[in-house]
């Protein structure tokens, strides 16, 4: 469990979603630990490694993971990183992304997107809102549309309680002249400098050509008056979220790799061995 202190640091520094635990708690049921300058979360016998200091220097990210795998024992562990120091064999799968960062304050917006913004703001409202059913119903609707990994599922359907645990996390919704809800978002703002924009849902039957980008928008001039210097775009995960990125001034941040490894505990005959 961490301290007031830990927390503190914590959001002081975080400049990467799994910095978040309120938002890793949340999604994972997973109990957050400081070790070395890294995050790392535990459930049952799975440790999840944030291989990202606070301090956004590198150096002691080895130390750190050997240091939870020591206190904390898992069976299996998940790992993401800027780059694997791992050996291959001890790892069972691995996956590579980039984060995404947006400098604030906005610089000038592309003449197409501004057009697009302004088309949606004709028939559309932006307001601070409430998880309800509304927004439960889309969450589904997503899931049902598109091919997802149980993973991303579990993490969407639990969103409900992430932003009731949250004390920074704002829901930024799209709603038409009848109340109909069109688009939803989540940004999250309790770090120092950083926002992350976090989760995007559309309406597969109510969104209005450009609801992302006026969203993105309000996103962004809500991040700036609380005055965060830069917002955190997440991963690019494909061309269509890079793509949409990239246009209103995105650039890649850091890197991200990710894999699993399968380990057995140290047993008591294994310690004495060591000794």
């Amino acid at each position: 469990m961490l301290s007031n202190r830990e927390l503190n640091l914590i959001y002081d520094r975080a400049y990467i979603p799994e910095h978040l635990p309120d938002y890793v708690e949340a999604i994972s049921s997973a109990e957050a630990h400081l070790h070395d300058d890294c995050l790392c979360y535990t459930k049952n016998n799975h440790l999840i490694f944030v291989g990202y200091p606070l301090s956004n220097t590198e150096g002691n990210i080895a130390r750190a993971y050997e240091s939870a795998l020591k206190h904390f024992n898992p069976v299996t562990v998940s790992v993401i990183a800027p780059r694997l120091w791992l050996e291959d064999k001890a790892c069972r799968s691995e996956g590579k992304d980039n984060y995404y960062r947006l400098e604030l304050p906005l610089k000038t917006i592309d003449p197409e997107v501004s057009y697009m913004m302004r088309r949606a703001a004709r028939e559309l409202k932006i307001e601070v809102g409430t998880f309800g059913r509304d927004h439960k119903r889309l969450i589904r609707d997503f899931i049902k549309k598109h091919e997802i990994t149980p993973e991303h599922e579990g993490i969407f359907t639990r969103l409900h309680q992430y932003l009731k645990r949250s004390g920074h996390a704002r829901l930024l919704e799209a709603r038409k002249d009848n109340n109909t809800l069109s688009a939803f978002t989540v940004v999250e703002l309790g770090s120092a400098d950083y926002a992350f924009y976090l989760f995007n849902f559309r309406s597969p039957k109510e969104s209005v050509p450009g609801v992302s980008d006026l969203l993105f928008y309000e996103m962004a001039r809500l991040s700036q008056s609380e005055g965060k210097g830069a917002i955190n775009l997440g991963l690019g995960i494909n061309s269509g979220n890079r793509r949409f990125k990239e246009k209103w001034g995105g650039t890649i941040f850091v890197s991200y790799t990710s894999t699993m490894v399968n380990r057995q505990p140290l047993n008591m005959d294994t310690l004495l061995n060591k000794l």
